[in-house]
């Protein structure tokens, strides 16, 4: 769905107003452009609410042991892309 959200200024920033399908939960958002194509993307910000949930969640569901533990795995050589049998 594609819609149009007005500019405007406020002091010296400049601001969004959203179409109210695209509104966001909570009060701040994460934002990033991207370079390339000039995109903005705005992404909702979780709440410290959310994050104490997730911190409570993984001390409910600790990780196996040996999880991330150091393994002898041995080193592979480079291929040459030019012989047979190379994909």
């Amino acid at each position: 769905m594609t819609a149009t959200a007005k500019l405007f200024k406020t002091g010296s920033s400049q601001a969004v107003r959203l179409p109210k399908a695209y509104r966001l939960p909570g009060k701040e958002v994460w934002i990033r452009k991207n370079e390339a194509s000039g995109e903005i993307v705005l992404k909702p910000k979780p709440s410290k609410d959310a994050l104490q949930a997730f911190f409570t969640l993984l001390e409910k569901y600790p990780a196996p042991k040996g999880f991330l533990a150091e393994r002898n795995n041995p080193v592979e050589l480079p291929r040459n892309r030019f012989t047979a049998g190379s994909k």
